[in-house]
């Protein structure tokens, strides 16, 4: 995996011209594209069966549910708890540091989708 450097030309453009979010947001894209490529994605806990809805879900149209929707943030909120709830009964270090980097790359990933989520419903 490749990462910018802050000496890169265009790493250090982005991050002077303001566009420091971008920045982050394009590196978190090329490393999501890049699991997706090694298949890190793959047979994930509850792939391709109907989506269960919680109390504290956000709500979401009939329409939506019925069609088998859901929300970005509460599939990303889900396996965050999955993840963590992984991390607690671990014990092997190597497991541990592996579970930890995927709890902080699935955090940013659920804040980019909520920032996503909070512009777009100001949009409207």
């Amino acid at each position: 995996m490749n990462w910018a450097s802050p000496h890169d030309g265009d790493a250090l453009r982005a991050l002077t011209d303001g566009g420091s979010m971008r920045f982050f947001q394009r590196i978190a894209e090329e490393r999501i594209e890049a699991a997706m490529e090694e298949g890190a994605f793959d047979n994930l806990p509850g792939a391709g069966k109907p989506f269960t809805w919680r109390a504290g879900d956000p709500v979401v149209p009939k329409s939506l549910r019925k069609s088998g929707y859901t929300p970005p943030v509460v599939v990303l909120n889900r396996k965050l708890e999955d993840l963590r709830a992984r991390l607690s009964s671990e014990v092997d270090r190597t497991r541990r540091r592996a579970l930890l980097a995927e709890i902080a790359e699935t955090d940013m990933r659920r804040a980019m989708e909520l920032e996503r989520a909070v512009r777009d419903a100001r949009r409207r």
